[in-house]
Formats: structure tokens, C-alpha cells, sequence
């Protein structure tokens, strides 16, 4: 009788922790604490495996795209395993087609599309500048000297693709005894001059907003970043970087025609310490059931996931046609690709770490955000800022 009740007693509890999701993360690790909204209609592109894909073949090469930035060019610069470049995305809910250049010319044709944000927006830029590239050969509109903005024509299509760095999105400084200011309530002047121009906006940020700073709203100061020695309000990163997207999604839903799709964080794979402080990386596969499992992925991840999120879900609120706002949210699918960053396979700067654990190798898992990006825009309505402006 003692050992019936017993067992009531653990099944009621095991019951009440499958209840809560944060519990469920200490026992079930592989289940993400990640945001559930989905702007690309039954299938949920979230959340899915990696399934091997030995026979397939890279849309690209470094021998076949010239302009793979040097620190991503993981073959050029040595990499001997090639087994990263042979899995594919599937979806839990659907098949995900494959990537057709030819066909994503064909819908971009006479747009305009722009990639905003820091390098890693420029890393999923390259991607699609190369995995383009195969249907035609584009005409270099402009590349600067430090290989951090760049714009492409492709002319059968007339369609322009081009990148600008923002590292937050919204206006700073650059730092003053290593403190910059950050105006969270000021979309970056970078891109907002040039954003009536283009159709299409992929916007994304994330990790300098863990880089030390004082956060203004208003010309008033906020607080700092968490790190800083300021004697003012300590900020968390992602409530700043919430109060970022929440203004620049509010006002470009406001102002701007166009679409806009939200890219929400990658993931970076630092083993025993960080960028600047020897983190290293050295899988090469992915996390997965078969292959030892699939490890919690850490909390500032999910949480900045979640932060996201909800900016996302509150744009959709107040966006006057809610068809203009897409995600794409690509965080789990980058949390299971530990194998896909440069590592130590990457031309080295002076002053830079030996390890990338944090970019993508190009050709590599960044490609499949492409292929996502590419079925998230297939509902692609005619937004024309050209059309609809007045």
C-alpha cells in the first residue's frame, strides 16, 4: 500500500514538472525554450533535425564563389573534414524544398533587398550573394575597402542585393574610454537614410549589445550594460536590445512600405571561455538524438530567443498589414550546428582570436537560412516602397 501511494505521489510530481517549462529544460534538455510564433503559415520552420544528406553536393564552392570573405572560407583555409557540408534542415511539420536560385531571382524580380545588422547579418549576405550566384553572375554595385558593405545587381531579374552594418540598429558612438553610447530610441542613420529604397529588409542584432555601453532614450541616459563601471543603472543586454527592436520595428512600421523580416540570434559555440578569452570549438557534427544527444542549449540564448520573440509579437500588433512582418527564427536549427563555424580554419588578423565559434564557414549551415528565408518570403506580396510611397 505504502509503495502504491508512493508511486501516485512521484507520477503527480513528475506530472507537475512536465507542466512547466522550466523545469521540463532540466529534465528534458533537448526541448528549447525558444518563442513558438511563426510567420510562415503551417509549417512551424523552427523547429526540426538535422538529417545526413551524404549524397548531396554544396550549392558552392570556394572554387565557384569568388567572394567568400577570407575568415569564412573554411576549404580555402584548410579545413580537412567535409562531412559539415552534407546535412540538410528538416522540419518537424513539412518537407523543406530545396534552394532554387533561379526561382528566388524570379520573385525578387525588380526588388530591392537589404541585409541589416552586424557581421553575422553580413555572413547570411555572402551566403546568398554566392548561392545566387550560380543562376547568374552579378554585377558589383559597390564593395568598400574594409569588406563590410557591399550591394550586388543581377541583372536578368533586376534585382539589387546589398548589406549595411549596424551592429545594434539604432544609432552609437564609438567608444570613449571604452564606453560607447547607444541611442536605443534612434534607428541607425546608416541604413534609415537609404531604407525607402528597398523592398525587402532583413533585420537582425545581437551580441554587441553584450559589449559595455551607456543607453540613452530620449537624449536621457537609461543605465549601462551590466559589465560597466559606470555609477548609473545597470541594464540588462536584453532588455536594451528589447527597447531597440521594439522602437525600430514601431517605426519602421510606420514609415517604411516595404516587408520586414526579423532574423532572430544565432548561436555561438565557445567551449572553456569566450571570443576574447581563448573559447575553443572543435565538433565536427551536429547535436543531435543519434549522435550523444542534444545538450541544453545555454539560457542567454534562449533568453534573447525569447526577447525577440515578443518585440516580434507586439510589431504584429500595432503593423498595419500584418502580411508585411515575417520571422525567421533560425535559433535552434544554428544551436544544433556546432560543427559549422570557422574555428581555427580562418585567415588570421593580428590581435585576433585563433578560434571563430562564432561565423559560419561558407559554404555552410548559414546556406539553409537562405533556404528558409527564401520559403518565408514565397507568400511574397507586391510591397513596393516605389508603388506605395507617396
Amino acid at each position: 500500500m505504502a509503495g502504491g501511494a508512493s508511486s501516485l505521489v512521484s507520477l503527480a510530481i513528475v506530472a507537475f514538472l512536465l507542466s512547466n517549462c522550466w523545469w521540463s529544460l532540466i529534465f528534458f534538455p533537448h526541448t528549447p525554450e525558444l518563442g513558438s510564433s511563426t510567420s510562415s503559415g503551417r509549417c512551424d520552420l523552427s523547429q526540426g533535425e538535422w538529417v545526413p544528406d551524404i549524397d548531396s553536393h554544396p550549392l558552392y564552392t570556394n572554387n565557384t564563389c569568388q567572394y567568400i570573405q577570407r575568415s569564412q572560407n573554411c576549404l580555402q583555409n584548410g579545413r580537412p573534414d567535409r562531412d559539415y557540408l552534407h546535412w540538410r534542415w528538416k522540419p518537424f511539420d513539412c518537407e523543406l524544398p530545396p534552394f532554387d536560385g533561379t526561382h528566388f531571382l524570379e520573385l525578387m524580380r525588380g526588388k530591392k533587398l537589404a541585409f541589416i545588422g552586424d557581421s553575422l547579418a553580413r555572413n547570411q549576405m555572402q551566403s546568398l550573394h554566392c548561392m545566387l550566384r550560380q543562376a547568374e553572375e552579378p554585377i558589383n554595385l559597390y564593395s568598400d575597402p574594409h569588406e563590410k558593405e557591399y550591394k550586388w545587381l543581377f541583372p536578368s531579374s533586376n534585382f539589387t542585393l546589398a548589406n549595411f552594418q549596424s551592429r545594434f540598429l539604432v544609432n552609437y558612438t564609438e567608444p570613449e574610454d571604452d564606453i560607447r553610447k547607444v541611442y536605443l530610441d534612434v534607428p541607425d542613420m546608416v541604413w534609415w537614410r537609404e531604407l525607402a529604397e528597398y523592398d525587402i529588409a532583413v533585420m537582425s542584432t545581437g551580441y554587441w549589445y553584450f559589449t559595455e555601453s551607456l543607453y540613452y532614450v530620449n537624449n536621457k541616459v537609461l543605465g549601462a550594460s551590466k559589465g560597466s563601471q559606470l555609477n548609473v543603472t545597470k541594464v540588462e543586454m536584453w532588455a536594451a536590445m528589447g527597447i531597440a527592436l521594439r522602437n525600430v520595428l514601431k517605426q519602421m512600421s510606420n514609415e517604411y512600405k516595404g516587408i520586414i523580416v526579423l532574423r532572430t540570434v544565432t548561436v555561438d559555440h565557445f567551449k572553456n571561455g569566450t571570443w576574447s578569452t581563448g573559447g575553443v570549438c572543435k565538433r565536427t557534427s551536429p547535436f543531435s538524438h543519434q549522435n550523444g544527444g542534444i545538450p541544453p542549449m545555454d539560457w542567454i540564448s534562449r533568453k534573447i530567443n525569447k526577447v525577440q520573440i515578443e518585440e516580434f509579437d507586439k510589431a504584429m500588433a500595432y503593423v498595419d498589414d500584418t502580411s508585411r512582418l515575417k520571422l525567421l527564427n533560425i535559433t535552434y536549427s544554428a544551436f544544433l550546428r556546432p560543427d559549422g563555424h570557422p574555428g581555427t580554419h580562418r585567415r588570421q588578423e593580428p590581435g585576433e582570436p585563433v578560434f571563430d565559434c562564432l561565423h559560419w564557414c561558407l559554404p555552410g549551415p548559414i546556406d539553409t537560412w537562405n533556404q528558409l528565408l527564401l520559403h518565408t518570403l514565397q507568400p511574397l506580396a507586391d510591397h513596393s516602397p516605389s508603388s506605395t510611397s507617396t
